[in-house]
């Protein structure tokens, strides 16, 4: 599978999406984009695998920037991690994300997964037109459900190597 067509990776973004590449087992990538990850700037791609999102690093901000992705500013989820997703607005989803810890999946005392979530809304990228990121927010919510559905799992795995 290659990159959706409108989806493709920015001239801005290339170093980063070459970085999350060498990091972590993100697959044939279908979507690309700008994005935000509840208030944080940053860069996200979705495979079939999964999804991993990077923080944005500003030249002006660089040493603050520098510490934040050393300290965990970097997410890679895999779909077996996500319990559900909810469109909230074109170009809006709240992921709810089960929480492991030691690898096992955490329960409250119902019995239900403790979960956590994140508001991802995606940007214009730079020199898109605008009627390309109008027709990105109108689909984005639609192709990260399917992708959501295709991929969801049965039984969860007893261990995973998300980092949330």
């Amino acid at each position: 599978m290659t990159i959706m067509e409108g989806w493709e990776v920015s001239p801005d973004r290339i170093d980063m999406y070459e970085k999350m590449q060498s990091m972590d087992a993100i697959g044939e990538p279908i979507i690309t984009s700008k994005c935000v990850l509840d208030k944080d700037n940053g860069f996200l791609v979705v495979s079939d695998d999964g999804f991993a999102w990077r923080i944005k690093m500003g030249m002006r901000q660089a040493g603050i920037m520098r510490a934040a992705m050393s300290s965990g500013k970097s997410k890679w989820v895999r779909w077996h991690d996500v319990a559900n997703i909810t469109p909230k607005k074109n170009g809006q989803i709240l992921v709810h994300l089960k929480i492991r810890k030691k690898g096992a999946l955490l329960k409250d005392k119902k019995g239900n997964y403790k979960v956590k979530k994140w508001k991802l809304t995606i940007r214009k990228a730079k020199g898109e037109e605008k009627d390309s990121f109008k027709q990105r927010l109108e689909t984005f919510n639609t192709i990260m459900l399917e992708i959501f559905s295709r991929n969801a799992v049965k039984e969860d795995p007893p261990t995973s190597d998300s980092r949330m």
